[in-house]
């Protein structure tokens, strides 16, 4: 079941793997990083960049093949694109809160 703490705790991850440059160690990661560098790229590029270029080395290392977005969303790594976006965007700023 997606709830609001499994949101957070998404979000946290992301801006967690952003801030110490950690690395995708799963397919599912790794699309999740990709999805949200598309979501993050206008507002906040150096992270985008971070998380689209962690997510592809790790395709190439791993020689996966990446889900397509709407396949994140249907396989539930994702529940809420635009609710994501928005979290992301807050947390990029600073805020912890909902």
């Amino acid at each position: 079941m997606w709830t609001r703490e499994k949101e957070s705790v998404l979000v946290e991850s992301l801006a967690d793997a952003v801030a110490h440059h950690r690395p995708p160690v799963s397919d599912e990661e790794a699309d999740v990083y990709r999805l949200s560098a598309q979501l993050l790229k206008t507002r906040h590029r150096s992270a985008a960049e971070f998380l689209d270029a962690s997510a592809r080395q790790f395709y190439e290392q791993a020689a996966a093949v990446p889900r397509s977005f709407p396949q994140v969303v249907s396989d539930g790594l994702v529940a809420d694109v635009p609710r994501l976006r928005q979290l992301l965007e807050k947390r990029m700023n600073g805020v912890r809160s909902w």
